[in-house]
């Protein structure tokens, strides 16, 4: 479900990249490079149900009652935990 233009998230603008972030914009033109078609909304449609997954899955293993997972998947907060959190394992599968 796309957000009217100008529309806000609690918390921010779930598009503003930080730190090594990437837009939905440059994140199509990667894919499109790829061999993968798609434009931005496109892309952010990809990510927002990728991380509306990992919202559930985290509701569920932190016994959270039932919600809508794609409210949290918006949230920039939440997307950074999950790039954090994804950063970490990475790390950790590199150490020996």
């Amino acid at each position: 479900m796309a957000l009217r233009k100008g529309s806000k998230v609690e918390g921010g603008y779930a598009t503003i990249t930080e730190d090594e972030g990437v837009n939905y914009r440059e994140i199509s033109e990667v894919m499109t490079e790829m061999g993968w078609a798609m434009n931005h909304s496109s892309a952010r449609n990809y990510v927002l149900r990728a991380m509306a997954k990992f919202a559930a899955a985290y509701g569920q293993h932190m016994g959270c009652p039932p919600g809508d997972p794609m409210e949290m998947a918006r949230s920039p907060q939440f997307q950074s935990f999950i790039s954090d959190m994804l950063h970490r394992l990475e790390a950790q599968r590199r150490t020996p």
